[in-house]
């Protein structure tokens, strides 16, 4: 394809990722670098991290692969490793992305909101784990929230009520440790020993050589917003602010996201500074050419506090960028990186749009026995909608202890205004759900306008 940029040719590597022709066909619409080839690489059954980075290092030799692209939290310690020892691969260093992703140390060194949050880590081989979590909850109080100290998807997420329900939190998160040792979503210590005893500073973090679980108040937010942008050639650029969804009564009762931002100019400001002040961390610590997004809550006092930061984009605010900015594209950051070109702060276009995640709660059974496939193969053709499944239809689902539910695909509508896009996401999901009883966050004619405002 012809460029209108530097005309860079690129071979791009995805880690942890299954082929799909979508996202390459995207990838190739690149305005500012001819992509040449997309290589994806799923991790095996049986690989550590280690073993699985040492395995693309010969990739990247064999196929000169010269980007790297993340896509979920895990792939970004294979870009930084890949980026650390081939010069050529721009990218950010291990540190950086380690304290985005291991959430004791995110509390620890990139807590800058407003009203920083109380938090305790837990030990889940120590001996003394249960007189341990006794003192968590006189730093944290009641009620609390406990989560893996690693583990994306929330998973072992759990609101704690009492001591005896922390107590039966971290017999789940031993169970999920011990019956799947080589589940990369739990908490594996082992998974990542010698992928971070080479690239990480241990004896600066010690804890990434043990299996923790963070420990933090319960926060009965208002709203939660996530601030995108990125770091190329050591500068930070703003892209958006996208809403959460929210549902009371559920222990985690934010999830999908709404664009653009129904948030007033003031708060979005302070919004911003939050952001400011943690990306500047993050760039101290070595990030650059790459993208992050980070989620902030608004109390009900109006204070703004950290919920958690991610160094890598996210597939569903993606979605929503196909229509509601311009020239929006996270990918396209990674394969501009290094060549110079800054990417702009995308204006909106008018549209609005909700990305939806289909969790399903329960024995997990096959993914076609949850959602219509067929169906979804249909609505291709429909403009207002964009389905992007994370399975094929026989492929075989994870039952994990403690887990907030399995996504099994996002599906992103679109409209004129808020009321619009939302109706359209519930008749899509009418139309491809087979069990809605099972989805873990419903959505309705009847609760759509709560929902929403």
């Amino acid at each position: 394809m012809s460029s209108t940029g530097t005309g860079r040719d690129v071979t791009v590597l995805i880690p942890l990722c299954k082929a799909n022709p979508d996202k390459e066909a995207d990838l190739r619409k690149c305005p500012t670098v001819r992509v040449k080839h997309v290589i994806f690489d799923c991790i095996d059954e049986k690989e550590t991290l280690m073993n699985y980075v040492q395995r693309l290092k010969k990739v990247v030799k064999e196929n000169d692969v010269s980007v790297v692209l993340p896509t979920t939290d895990l792939s970004t310690f294979a870009h930084a490793a890949l980026a650390r020892d081939f010069p050529h691969i721009p990218g950010p260093s291990v540190e950086s992305c380690y304290l985005a992703f291991h959430k004791p140390y995110t509390r620890k060194h990139l807590d800058f909101a407003e009203m920083p949050t109380p938090y305790d880590v837990l030990d889940l081989d120590s001996p003394t784990l249960l007189q341990d979590a006794e003192k968590a909850l006189e730093t944290v109080g009641l009620p609390a929230f406990v989560k893996s100290g690693t583990a994306t998807l929330a998973y072992g997420l759990k609101k704690i009520e009492s001591y005896d329900d922390l107590k039966g939190a971290l017999i789940d998160f031993k169970t999920m440790r011990d019956e799947h040792p080589d589940f990369m979503f739990a908490p594996s210590a082992a998974f990542y020993r010698d992928y971070f005893t080479e690239y990480l500073d241990v004896k600066k973090y010690p804890l990434a050589l043990c299996d923790v679980v963070l420990v933090e108040p319960f926060l009965d937010a208002e709203t939660l917003c996530t601030m995108d942008g990125c770091v190329v050639n050591g500068k930070l650029v703003h892209w958006t602010i996208t809403d959460e969804l929210q549902y009371d009564g559920h222990e985690a009762k934010f999830t999908s996201m709404l664009g653009p931002t129904n948030e007033p100019q003031d708060v979005q400001t302070r919004m911003w500074k939050i952001y400011d002040d943690i990306m500047a961390k993050m760039i101290e610590c070595g990030f650059n050419d790459g993208y992050t997004n980070i989620e902030i809550f608004k109390m009900k006092d109006g204070k703004l506090r950290l919920c958690e930061v991610n160094a890598r984009g996210s597939r569903l605010v993606q979605g929503i960028y196909r229509q509601v900015y311009e020239n929006a594209n996270q990918d396209y950051v990674y394969l501009a990186a290094g060549t110079g070109l800054v990417p702009a702060t995308p204006p909106p276009t008018g549209r609005h749009g909700v990305a939806y995640m289909a969790k399903f709660l329960g024995h997990q059974e096959r993914p076609g026995d949850f959602l219509d496939f067929d169906k979804i193969a249909q609505l291709k053709s429909d403009p207002d909608v964009y389905i992007s499944p994370y399975y094929k239809r026989d492929d075989e689902l994870a039952d994990i202890p403690g887990s907030a539910g399995c996504d099994i695909c996002a599906v992103v509508a679109y409209g004129n205004n808020r009321h619009q896009m939302m109706k359209k996401l519930v008749d899509v999901l009418r139309l491809i759900v087979k069990k809605p009883e099972r989805l873990a966050y419903p959505v309705s004619e009847e609760n759509m306008m709560s929902i929403l405002y």
